[in-house]
């Protein structure tokens, strides 16, 4: 009912028919079905993905040329800014002394614009929001390392570089499983190196034994991934005289990564070495007995604790 007791009343196209209340309430039912079938179809129709070519500029902040990353705000000028520069700017536009205010709008087609990984060089095959591309880069396992053998060139992702190095370079390669102690004999201790190989390849480690001591490192680009990697390293130390004993030097810690599999790059990569005795005993044939163990440690995620209902 309208104010004062009066019907509700709709005027028809037809300008001598007016409706009333009964036929008002058929006219909203049918819109409303009809409304609620758009929707249906809409939600069942498929997803179409187009490839489309413009200025890459109009994804990017004008202030400071980062690409735009939701919440993307705009002056009534139409000047877009991104949320750290219109902080910075006190939420008045530069351009006009316009207030910003947020355009979900340009949210919705900035998280809709996808580019291929910058690694898709090196066998990277996904597709990734434009605005977010660089924090892929970071973490995409495809990013390219470096060979570290004078004079060559070769640059390609860890499974690449493997291949590389055992056939190219004659590099030795050990194949190792999460968990399982691997007894390793290193020859010529000052220019000890060894490639190690988990995940069918996937995941490459640098096994090092030089004058400082013995190393395990990641053979990848530095980045944050779902799971990082602990090695415990150990050798046996001479016998002691006085008691019998033979003591054990041990380290147990965090892989780091590195991007050159090279001795140098491996020691400067941070993190800890096990410090060698020179008076290890040698076993037959020379060199040295390494024993190690990889685990690689999962990032759990912490759950969201459901809301309490009022």
């Amino acid at each position: 009912m309208a104010r004062g007791g009066k019907k509700a009343r709709v005027e028809s196209p037809a300008a001598d028919m007016t409706l009333g209340e009964d036929d008002l309430q058929v006219k909203e039912e049918e819109e409303t079905g009809a409304m609620v079938g758009v929707a249906a179809a809409n939600a069942a129709a498929p997803r179409v993905e187009i490839v489309v070519e413009f200025d890459k500029s109009l994804l990017d902040c004008p202030l400071c040329s980062l690409p735009l990353k939701p919440p993307v705000f705009q002056c009534r000028a139409k000047h877009a800014a991104c949320g750290p520069c219109a902080a910075n700017h006190a939420n008045k536009c530069p351009a006009c002394d316009g207030a910003y205010e947020r355009d979900e709008g340009a949210d919705r087609y900035l998280l809709a614009v996808r580019v291929p990984c910058p690694n898709q060089a090196y066998g990277c095959g996904s597709s990734v929001v434009y605005c977010m591309a660089g924090d892929h880069r970071l973490v995409c396992p495809h990013a390219p390392c470096r060979c570290p053998e004078p004079g060559c060139g070769f640059l390609g992702p860890p499974p690449a570089l493997r291949g590389h190095l055992a056939e190219r370079h004659a590099w030795p390669v050990t194949d190792i499983t999460y968990g399982s102690v691997l007894e390793v004999q290193m020859q010529a201790v000052e220019q000890g190196r060894r490639l190690l190989a988990a995940e069918d390849g996937e995941r490459l480690f640098l096994l090092v034994a030089s004058e400082r001591g013995v190393k395990v490192v990641r053979v990848a680009a530095p980045a944050e991934e779902e799971g990082w990697y602990r090695c415990k390293v150990w050798v046996h130390a001479p016998v002691d005289t006085d008691t019998g004993h033979m003591d054990v030097q041990m380290l147990d810690g965090k892989v780091e990564s590195c991007a050159v599999p090279s001795v140098e790059a491996a020691m400067g990569a941070g993190g800890r070495y096990l410090p060698v005795p020179s008076d290890v005993p040698a076993p037959e044939g020379g060199g040295i007995v390494i024993r190690l163990r990889i685990d690689k440690e999962v990032k759990v995620r912490a759950s969201r604790s459901p809301r309490s209902r009022a």
